[in-house]
């Protein structure tokens, strides 16, 4: 089975789940499944710019990035958090190849600002539009796995700063994935009452939008399970990260916690 995996928010600050979850995904990797690993690192990439006394900006989930920013975020991103996870996979035996979607043009994107909807002041953000199957499909078949930081390449040769999960969501259907799998630090996606959901459609995901039960991160999360199901991806699962063996559960069927996320209406 391909898979894409996403691996973000405080589970990638926890060591201790971090590295749970590379085990999984390094034990799946040597049973012959093919993994790419989408990482964030919204959480690090704000406490560099806090340190460096720069305001994080965030506009329907999104971060603002004006060009000092987006220097930063491909310094933390694809530098420190993109080799910390390439390290530590290394350590546990597997062979991990880092890179952002610079490196032969793995993921090319459109200026989000350039799309209709999409504010004009929200600076060098991209939209994934364009992944490079067969470089992916070059490193899977080595046996190696592809760990993707959410930097992409624009028209203009240009760095730009991408949505994590709209990073593997474009990952995902680029690659013909059978499965996309978001590994959050929340035990799926909540209703009004704060309920879990056990599965989720389009329908459902819009009126929770317009009602504001959906808001910050769930937004373009949720789109991008939408995206990724509409190009063609047969299963998407928002999952609580901090869950033993989550995803060995996933692969060999006995999950039960999380959100599957459908298209039916």
């Amino acid at each position: 089975m391909r898979v894409t995996v996403k691996l973000g928010g405080s589970i990638l600050e926890d060591s201790g789940i971090r590295m749970h979850l590379l085990e999984q995904i390094s034990r799946i990797a040597v049973q012959g499944h093919e993994i790419i690993l989408v990482h964030g690192g919204g959480k690090s990439l704000s406490r560099r710019l806090s340190q460096m006394q720069m305001t994080s900006q965030f506009i329907d989930g999104l971060r603002v990035t004006d060009a000092e920013t987006l220097g930063v975020a491909v310094m933390v991103l694809s530098g420190e958090v993109n080799k910390k996870i390439v390290a530590e996979m290394s350590h546990l035996g597997a062979k991990a190849l880092g890179i952002c979607g610079a490196d032969a043009a793995a993921v090319r994107c459109t200026k989000l600002s350039d799309l209709p909807g999409y504010p004009s002041g929200i600076g060098f953000v991209g939209k994934p539009s364009e992944v490079n199957v067969f470089f992916f499909n070059m490193i899977l078949g080595a046996g190696m796995v592809p760990v993707v930081s959410s930097i992409a390449l624009g028209p203009d040769s240009q760095l730009y700063n991408v949505n994590a999960d709209q990073m593997a969501a474009a990952c995902a259907s680029g690659t013909r994935c059978a499965s996309l799998v978001y590994l959050t630090d929340v035990p799926g996606v909540r209703d009004e009452k704060g309920a879990v959901l056990g599965s989720l459609g389009r329908a459902e995901i819009q009126k929770m939008r317009s009602r504001g039960i959906l808001s910050g991160g769930m937004l373009p999360k949720t789109s991008s399970c939408l995206d990724a199901l509409a190009a063609g991806v047969s299963s998407v699962h928002i999952l609580p990260g901090s869950s033993p063996d989550i995803l060995t559960r996933f692969i060999n069927g006995t999950l039960t916690e999380g959100t599957k996320i459908h298209g039916d209406n």
